[in-house]
C-alpha cells in the first residue's frame, strides 16, 4: 500500500474513532509540529494586542470596506487578510485542507499534517449542542465574550460557522473555531474532540494528482485575483 493510500486509511479511522459523526472539519498545517493555535495566541502580550489590532483595522478600512453590521464580520475580514486573530481556518472538504498545505509547499521534503474535528463534540465541552452559527445567535458578541467575558469567561476553542459567507468561503466551505485561553486550548482540554494525522512528504506527490484529478487548484479555492495570479503561476511556470 503507498504512503497516499496509508494516509487515506488513517483519516477514515480517525473519523471512525470520533463515532463518524454527521459533520467533520478538516484543517490543514505545513508543519506538522505546530500546535493547533491561531496566529494570534503566538504573540506576546496577545491579549492587548487583539483589541490594538481590531480598532486599528476597523478604523483604517472605513472606506475601503462596505460597512459591516457587526463585529464578527470585521473579525471575518481580518482573518481573510492574514492579520492575525482568535480564530483559526477548518474546511468541511478534505481535498481543501490539502491544497492549504500543498498551494504553500512546493519542496515535497517535509512532513505535514491534517485535523480531524467533531465540532459538536468540541461545542459539547461548553455546554452548547450544536455549531454556532454567527452573527445570527445574538447571544454571541465577539467583544462582550472575549474582551469583557460576559456572561463568562470563554476557557475552550468553539466551533462556529459564519450566517453570510464571502465568495471565498463558499469556495473552501470555510468554517472557524475561536480560540479561548491558553490553558483551554485544543491539547488541553478537547483532544477527544479531534485527531492529527500525518501528512508525509512521501504522499505528497500523489496527493498533489488527487488534487488535479479533482480540480481543486488555487483559483477554484481563492475565486479572487490573487487565486487567479497563483493558478496561472502554477499552471504555466
Amino acid at each position: 500500500m503507498s504512503d497516499w493510500n496509508i494516509f487515506l486509511e488513517n483519516i477514515k479511522n480517525a473519523e471512525q474513532e470520533l463515532g463518524n459523526p454527521p459533520e467533520i472539519w478538516y484543517r490543514g498545517q505545513f508543519e506538522c509540529g505546530w500546535f493547533l493555535e491561531p496566529s494570534l495566541v503566538r504573540i506576546t502580550d496577545w491579549e492587548n494586542k487583539e483589541k490594538k489590532l481590531f480598532e486599528e483595522f476597523k478604523r483604517l478600512s472605513i472606506g475601503v470596506f462596505e460597512q459591516r453590521s457587526n463585529e464578527w464580520e470585521t473579525l471575518f475580514d481580518m482573518q481573510h487578510y492574514w492579520i492575525p486573530t482568535r480564530l483559526l481556518d477548518w474546511t468541511t472538504v478534505l481535498g481543501v485542507a490539502l491544497a492549504f498545505i500543498l498551494h504553500s509547499d512546493y519542496s515535497n521534503d517535509k512532513d505535514s499534517a491534517i485535523y480531524v474535528l467533531d465540532p459538536v463534540a468540541l461545542n459539547r465541552l461548553s455546554g452548547k449542542y450544536e455549531i454556532i452559527n454567527i452573527p445570527e445567535n445574538a447571544d454571541y458578541g465577539y467583544k462582550k465574550m472575549y474582551w469583557e467575558n460576559i456572561p463568562t469567561k470563554i476557557e475552550k476553542p468553539l466551533a462556529i460557522q459564519p450566517n453570510t459567507l464571502s465568495d471565498r468561503l463558499k469556495a473552501q466551505a470555510g468554517r472557524f473555531t475561536i480560540f479561548g485561553t491558553e490553558s483551554g486550548n485544543f491539547e488541553n482540554t478537547a483532544s477527544e474532540c479531534f485527531r492529527k494525522i500525518t501528512l508525509p512528504a512521501s504522499a505528497k506527490a500523489e496527493a498533489r494528482l488527487f488534487l488535479k484529478w479533482a480540480n481543486i487548484n488555487e483559483f477554484t479555492i481563492y475565486p479572487d485575483m490573487v487565486g487567479i495570479a497563483n493558478h496561472i503561476k502554477t499552471k504555466i511556470l
